[in-house]
């Protein structure tokens, strides 16, 4: 079960488009640290990706592996923290968390879920989603693929949380409810090995 949320927000916007639900909940043994703490110009990579996606409102982090180090060594202010204890169930389990507080919150709004080791994606990328969005889910189709984020109506939060899948797998097998926006761009890089990290570098002025 999720744990209690802790609140890292200033004062919200008065109108926002979106929620935002920024699944940072996964191991990254790979990297051999948290990929969320990884530094990127005096700063953690997780602190960086909030400050970027702060319009959103609210901005909800979910938060697993190594939390309260994560909350140690970030500040997410400008973001609602939900600690997902069943982490290792897989992100559906964090998706689940993090739709769950915003259906217990009364928001009505979109939401638009996407990743913390995807630091690539930011205004640029949501911006064109919100544009098309007409219920359903809207994704981006980049030059070979679907991916992240992803824009899911309020209408299927439920669908989604019982499902329990990577949201991504879920809109896949259901392309009936999804709306695309292609683009000619190679899809974001994930950070996954040390390598990655050095690509993410210069899209905050940190190379």
């Amino acid at each position: 079960p999720p744990g209690p949320a802790r609140d890292c927000s200033h004062e919200a916007p008065v109108t926002a488009e979106a929620a935002g639900v920024l699944l940072a909940a996964g191991p990254s043994d790979a990297l051999g640290e948290p990929v969320q703490l990884v530094d990127v110009g005096g700063r953690p990579l997780l602190e960086r990706v909030v400050e970027r996606l702060a319009w959103l409102d609210p901005l909800v982090v979910v938060l697993g592996w190594r939390a309260e180090e994560i909350l140690e060594g970030a500040d997410l202010s400008g973001a609602v923290v939900i600690i997902n204890y069943d982490w290792e169930e897989g992100i559906g389990s964090s998706m689940r968390t993090g739709l769950d507080h915003l259906s217990r919150e009364r928001i009505h709004r979109p939401a638009l879920v996407t990743l913390a080791n995807l630091p690539a994606i930011g205004e640029e990328h949501i911006r064109p989603l919100l544009a098309a969005h007409a219920g359903g889910v809207t994704l981006p189709v980049y030059r070979y693929d679907a991916g992240y984020p992803l824009l899911l109506d309020r209408s299927q939060w439920d669908r989604f949380m019982s499902r329990g899948l990577d949201p991504l797998d879920i809109a896949r097998a259901h392309p009936e409810w999804v709306t695309e926006v292609r683009g000619d761009e190679h899809a974001p890089r994930r950070i996954r090995v040390p390598t990655d990290i050095e690509e993410a570098l210069p899209r905050f002025g940190a190379a």
